[in-house]
């Protein structure tokens, strides 16, 4: 008796994410007679696991694209070059939203193919804001703390996701807010300016916000957001679609544009996944064949779309029946992704993401830290963990920050 072949992915635990791979293998592994196993690990994981303890198990994995520089440097990700035409890549690259294919581009190759995008952006209870009475959406951070402030003792809030990752990533999207692509050049340390009114700003606004927002992640507060009325505006945390579909949870969410800092940017920074192929699967060429499925335009508009993924193909961003069935998530936070901060990709990331976002979430959170202690701390922090990232810009294409 012939043995069934079995293909192993790992994704991360949300429906967003599970979903569609489940429907779209099961229906894959039905034709062509394979097995299908996606397991999932916690988004804490999904951002800071190490690369080499799934890519020795998994012939799938879904990759968070900061850990690009590495998976070309270790040997443990297959180029996608290698199991993909010319034109097929050529298709990915023109739909791109943002910086997302771009993203995953390594020293002339493609590491991953970016099937998931997404960004920080705005999140809003519609219900509980008519009730309130509150007019137009803050369209500023200063528009922002006023709101907070406002709201600190009613019984809904606003809440923003502050636990370290994310604070880590909330100062740089306030960062560039306030000095726009300036804020962290490639390479160098952050305006000192900038930062130190980013840090300041961000520790004040903790002072107004929901209490959950301290532990937080983007899926605890899209959850209590969704659940309950406690929250009832989230400035900037990674946007999930499925919030804002009709019956996902008891209340739908509504997603906008992140604010506008002092330059008139919208900060934020760039999220998504990529779906990357082992280069020691077993199984590879059917591998290679699930994933050339996924990442489709046909199927990311299709099957990927209406399972409740949160598709990278442009194709489905401009989609009129995706975007119905959303609530309009993609056409409203599409300005805000076109122009997201791409985060440093060298190998030292991991650690720096870990190690920069507790330090920073200390200042926010306690009186521990000065702002400058913090920003001496930060600025060793790159220069210990991120001395290769200045090179990025000679050995990637796309549109490095």
């Amino acid at each position: 008796m012939s043995v069934v072949p079995t293909l192993r992915g790992m994704a991360w635990d949300h429906p967003r994410a599970r979903n569609p791979l489940e429907a779209i293998s099961a229906d894959w592994s039905r034709e062509r007679g394979i097995r299908v196993q996606w397991d999932a690990r916690p988004l804490k994981d999904f951002e800071d696991q190490p690369l080499e303890e799934l890519a020795t198990v998994y012939d799938l994995v879904l990759m968070d694209y900061p850990f690009v520089g590495f998976a070309a440097s270790s040997g443990l990700i297959a180029p996608v070059n290698d199991w993909v035409d010319a034109a097929y890549l050529a298709d990915q690259a023109a739909h791109s939203v943002g910086p997302s294919y771009a993203s995953y581009t390594w020293r002339g190759k493609q590491w991953a193919l970016a099937i998931d995008a997404a960004c920080q952006v705005s999140t809003l209870r519609e219900d509980l804001w008519a009730a309130a009475q509150l007019g137009s959406l803050p369209d500023t951070w200063r528009d922002v703390a006023a709101l907070a402030e406002s709201r600190r003792a009613a019984p809904s809030q606003v809440a923003i996701a502050l636990n370290p990752n994310h604070a880590y990533c909330a100062f740089v999207s306030v960062g560039v807010g306030i000095a726009g692509a300036g804020f962290w050049p490639m390479g160098e340390h952050v305006n000192a300016a900038a930062g130190r009114e980013s840090l300041e700003f961000l520790k004040s606004l903790a002072t107004h916000v929901h209490a959950a927002s301290r532990a937080a992640d983007p899926i605890a507060i899209s959850d209590r957001m969704s659940c309950t009325d406690e929250i009832l505006h989230v400035p900037l945390m990674f946007g999930y679609s499925s919030y804002a579909r009709h019956g996902f949870r008891p209340h739908t969410l509504r997603f906008r544009d992140a604010p506008r800092g002092a330059s008139g940017v919208r900060g934020s920074v760039l999220g998504g996944v990529g779906l990357a192929l082992s280069a020691r699967s077993r199984n590879r060429e059917l591998a290679a064949e699930l994933a050339r499925l996924i990442a489709a335009s046909d199927v990311q508009s299709g099957l990927y779309a209406s399972c409740g993924g949160q598709p990278g193909h442009a194709a489905a961003w401009d989609s009129p029946d995706i975007n119905a069935s959303t609530h309009d998530f993609f056409a409203s936070t599409r300005r805000t992704m076109e122009h997201a901060f791409v985060r440093p990709r060298v190998s030292g990331h991991r650690r720096f993401q870990q190690l920069a976002g507790a330090l920073l979430h200390e200042f926010i959170w306690t009186d521990r830290l000065t702002t400058e202690a913090c920003l001496r701390g930060y600025a060793r922090l790159v220069d210990s963990l991120l001395a290769d990232w200045g090179r990025e810009r000679a050995s990637t294409h796309g549109r490095p920050n």
